[in-house]
């Protein structure tokens, strides 16, 4: 197979697209509480969403791997490691995330004790986490779900299921804060509505889209023992990375909030901004990590080539063009946000470091999808545990020196070093085709 610009963009725009879109629900959470003009509401609505990120981002290996998986699965043209691909996971996220409901005063308690907010911004957190907790099960259910369809290569359908339930969120989250008043509840009940929807699509797909019969499958949903420890064996890798990156945003927030509350909400839009921009080359990883895990489910090298090189290719054009956007748009973007004079003031000072974040964020954003669509996960797990060492001992010695700067430059370095000590291992992706 002689893979194209046309295939990878048939792939890759609706997997950007539909990525690009998560983003923007936190984006417009502080978009929408952020036109009631009062800084402790967006810190609330910050950390909450901090704390809710942590949970889910921690478990996001379900989607992760189960796209792999699944696109192995789909390479090897088999039904049962198909079904048996997207089994497994629904199952494990269902448990995980009636356990998150179940343990939800422990958990606030815990992420209360790490961040540390201010005692009004606290209050609001607890409100937004008290509602959004009941959506655990579902968005870890979505995780498996929607990754098995882009693993199948079912790009428009994963494109329609999540756009659906982000458009029906924004909308939402408009029409009750603003016009119904409800503030922080009026947000949190808008995500939760949205992501049962979504999920309710998600099943439908997958049902639709199947070319064979689930349910004579169904067996395959059983694990034994041994079953569950190869499954937890093969994602322990991808959620040992997982926590790195968790340290990493709660060092953010934590540091953030020990700045002060106009310092944090000015670094709330500051991140929803990077998120957008991480999600769009999450996107090209997304489109190269289904082509990388068909690539070794048919043992084809050339094809893997292939991928690399237009992973690469693709890459480099977003950058351009996103660190062009971010130029001519800087001082539109934060009027999105809020108008708070001395956020926009924060905002501005800070948004040099928004302009070179393509670059250094990018390439490892991107090469990443090639290592977990094959299931290299080790070089994933080591280079992340390597950048969260050099982001702790630069924002340690550098925060005191330069402040709020001195965090943006130890974050800036951790997304350098997600590239820089991962792609030395491609070698190790390449031998998975022989």
């Amino acid at each position: 197979m002689n893979l194209t610009h046309k295939d990878y963009f048939k792939i890759a725009f609706p997997f950007i697209v539909s990525t690009v879109t998560q983003p923007l629900l936190g984006a417009v959470d502080t978009a929408v509480i952020g036109k009631l003009g009062v800084a402790e509401l967006i810190g609330g609505v910050a950390i909450g969403t901090v704390i809710m990120n942590t949970l889910y981002w921690l478990f996001g290996f379900f989607r992760v791997s189960t796209t792999g998986q699944s696109a192995i699965a789909l390479g090897k043209n088999s039904h049962a490691d198909q079904a048996s691909s997207l089994f497994r996971p629904f199952v494990l996220a269902l448990c995980v995330g009636l356990i998150f409901i179940v343990l939800q005063s422990l958990i606030w308690r815990g992420a209360q004790w790490i961040i540390e907010p201010d005692a009004v911004v606290g209050q609001n957190a607890k409100i937004y986490f008290d509602i959004m907790i009941f959506g655990a099960p579902f968005v870890l259910l979505n995780y498996t779900l929607i990754g098995w369809l882009m693993g199948q290569a079912k790009a428009k359908e994963t494109l329609f299921t999540q756009v659906f339930g982000n458009v029906l969120n924004i909308v939402l989250d408009i029409v009750f804060v603003l016009y119904f008043d409800m503030g922080i509840v009026g947000v949190a009940v808008a995500t939760l509505i949205a992501q049962i929807t979504t999920f309710a699509i998600g099943v439908g797909f997958v049902l639709k889209t199947c070319k064979f019969s689930l349910l004579e499958y169904i067996a395959t949903a059983k694990m034994s023992r041994k079953d569950l420890k190869v499954i937890m064996s093969s994602n322990m890798d991808l959620l040992l990375r997982t926590v790195c990156i968790l340290v990493f945003f709660n060092m953010m927030a934590r540091v953030g909030s020990q700045l002060g509350s106009d310092v944090l909400a000015a670094n709330a839009i500051l991140m929803q901004v990077t998120f957008i921009v991480s999600y769009m080359f999450d996107g090209v990883a997304n489109a190269s990590s289904v082509f990388a895990g068909k690539a070794v489910g048919q043992k084809n090298p050339a094809l893997l080539d292939n991928v690399i090189k237009l992973n690469a290719q693709w890459t480099t054009a977003f950058v351009v063009v996103l660190t062009l956007l971010t130029i001519l748009f800087k001082q539109q973007i934060v009027m999105l946000f809020t108008t708070l004079p001395e956020l926009v003031e924060l905002y501005l000072a800070m948004s040099p470091w928004l302009l070179v974040f393509p670059l250094v964020a990018g390439y490892g954003l991107t090469f990443y999808g090639i290592f977990t669509g094959t299931g290299t996960t080790r070089p994933v797990r080591n280079s992340s545990f390597i950048t969260l060492l050099v982001f702790l001992a630069v924002q340690f010695i550098a925060v005191e020196q330069w402040g709020n700067h001195g965090l943006w430059l130890a974050f800036t370095l951790f997304y350098v070093g997600r590239f820089v000590f991962l792609y030395p291992s491609i070698g190790q992706v390449k031998q998975k085709c022989h």
